[in-house]
């Protein structure tokens, strides 16, 4: 018996991806603004250790995002350009 395969997205027009990555940046981007712009001394072990899985989270939130978009985008469109890395009309 095949065991069936778990995929994230099924393919064109599917949104998963863009919900994902912004759950992430949602979650992730307020804290680590937050340990950039304002230091704390008390922090102490904690804070290069969740400055790191904060800045993997909006990374990979950034990265869903422009997975989502290029999934969702139709082919001429600006979006699908700009996901695609084709920022020209040639």
């Amino acid at each position: 018996m095949r065991r069936s395969q778990w995929r994230f997205a099924t393919g064109p027009g599917d949104f998963v991806p863009i919900f994902v990555g912004s759950v992430l940046l949602f979650v992730s981007l307020p804290g680590f603004v937050l340990l950039l712009v304002a230091p704390e001394s008390n922090w102490g072990v904690i804070g290069v250790p969740l400055l790191v899985v904060l800045g993997a989270g909006v990374l990979l939130g950034c990265a869903f995002i422009v997975w989502g978009i290029r999934l969702c985008a139709s082919p001429g469109s600006l979006a699908y350009r700009l996901a695609h890395g084709r920022f020209f009309r040639c």
